[in-house]
């Protein structure tokens, strides 16, 4: 494994790389892996986690995937999915910010402004979590392709971050990635996460990218034009 969680072909270029976020992903430069790059993967993660605990994401396209997870003890979990939604940038798209609002970028907003927008667009006030988010979202500048200008919150007259969207380029594929996207549960249905997700668009399609990423599907996310791109099945380990 390179870097610890991504694997090079012989000639140097990237052939796959274990990823988690929440659930395990596997990202592969094919769809017909070796399957000796997949014990590889497999092995990997399991090293990683408590026995039984991992849960992995797996395209339904890929059946060679899930194959080796079912001959690893593993089982599908059929109540459990996810997806990735996504969406063409082949124009330019309407921001409408109303009155009261104004979009800043990069650190014109504060951190602290941004982990409390987080936290209440996620609804996890008073937890620990919140705490951590408030001491540590600042972090998210040490990413790797994080650009101040794609760093995007919309302010209310308070200086609160009310809504925002975060987005990171991948040159070489021509692909934004929106990560992450939230409003306020007070400040929703008046326009301002459709606004900061088509100025972050917009932005990103002024760079010469081609197509944008983010998910799972809600309605939101398909009443402002995204399509779902890919659905994924989700396993859990056995082992004991």
């Amino acid at each position: 494994m390179q870097d610890s969680n991504g694997r090079a072909t012989d000639n140097g270029e990237l052939a796959a790389v274990v990823c988690r976020d929440g659930d395990f992903y596997f990202q592969l430069d094919t769809d017909d892996p070796q399957e000796e790059l997949l014990r590889e993967m497999f092995e990997f993660i399991e090293e990683r986690s408590a026995p039984g605990a991992v849960k992995l994401a797996i395209p339904q396209f890929i059946p060679k995937l899930q194959k080796m997870a079912y001959s690893r003890g593993y089982a599908l979990f059929p109540n459990e999915s996810d997806n990735v939604v996504s969406i063409r940038l082949d124009q330019d798209f309407p921001v409408d910010i109303p009155p009261g609002f104004k979009l800043q970028c990069g650190e014109e907003a504060a951190d602290r402004a941004k982990a409390q927008g987080h936290i209440m667009a996620f609804n996890y006030a008073g937890t620990a979590h919140a705490e951590q988010m408030l001491q540590m979202y600042g972090g998210i500048r040490q990413a790797p392709g994080y650009r101040p200008g794609l760093d995007l919150s919309l302010v209310n007259e308070q200086g609160e971050v009310v809504s925002f969207c975060n987005a990171f380029v991948d040159e070489a594929n021509g692909i934004g990635i929106l990560e992450p996207v939230g409003t306020h549960v007070d400040y929703r249905r008046r326009g301002l996460g459709r606004a900061v997700i088509y100025a972050a668009l917009n932005r990103l399609r002024s760079l010469g990218m081609v197509q944008a990423y983010t998910g799972p599907m809600q309605p939101f996310y398909q009443h402002i034009g995204f399509e779902l791109d890919v659905e994924f099945q989700v396993w859990g380990s056995q082992r004991v």
